[in-house]
């Protein structure tokens, strides 16, 4: 449980957990449509709000996870959202009491280590994004397929226990298909580096520009 302080701190934020259900999703989400792109392409705007989520959310975590040596379970209590007054997600309140206990792996793999924040967290709160937003949830596992590669190419570069397995493999350590493999396709894009094999639909939205990696760039 929450100490007074830690409940104190926690208040104006949601728990992480709560996000799994589309009836406390939605209400954020659609806070962030109206004040952000009122008008737009919904499902273009919550792609949108899934990049930064997952960008601020799994940045840090998976760094940590992978320079510790420790997984990341994401329980009630544990890690606060808190968006700003458009409902974009702004920061997140982390209370460090697992690492008191860290829970260690059977053995010190990619998978081993990320597999509980992946199942537990991303598999529910993709299911919501997808039913919120009625985009296909592998829009929303590419969004997350493409952080996980930018950490480990720009932030780990080389250090620690490598993401690689999670972007490549072709199924999970239980035998079920990543949805995770290969958030980029051989093409490459005007800038030279790789294109995104699923459109992150970002160029339906005003006033946003084409990202250099989109596959539609060239079409």
């Amino acid at each position: 449980m929450l100490t007074h302080t830690d409940a104190l701190i926690a208040q104006t934020g949601t728990d992480l957990t709560h996000l799994h259900s589309p009836e406390i999703l939605a209400p954020i989400l659609d806070r962030y449509c109206q004040n952000t792109y009122p008008g737009n392409d919904r499902r273009a705007a919550i792609s949108m709000w899934s990049q930064w989520y997952f960008g601020m959310l799994l940045t840090p975590v998976m760094t940590l996870i992978s320079m510790t040596g420790t997984c990341f379970p994401i329980g009630s209590d544990r890690i606060y959202l808190h968006v700003n007054e458009k409902g974009c997600p702004a920061g997140f309140d982390l209370f460090d009491r697992y690492l008191e206990h860290p829970v260690m792996p059977p053995e010190n793999t990619a998978w081993h280590l990320h597999t509980p924040l992946i199942t537990e967290h991303l598999d529910p709160l993709i299911a919501a994004l997808a039913n919120c937003s009625k985009a296909a949830p592998k829009l929303f596992w590419a969004n997350v397929g493409v952080i996980v590669a930018y950490v480990e190419k720009h932030i780990l570069k080389g250090q620690g226990i490598s993401l690689a397995p999670l972007v490549t493999d072709a199924k999970m350590p239980d035998g079920s298909r990543n949805l995770l493999r290969d958030p980029y396709s051989s093409k490459l894009s005007s800038d030279g580096s790789p294109a995104r094999r699923i459109c992150c639909l970002r160029y339906m939205l005003d006033a946003v520009e084409m990202c250099p990696t989109c596959p539609l760039e060239k079409l």
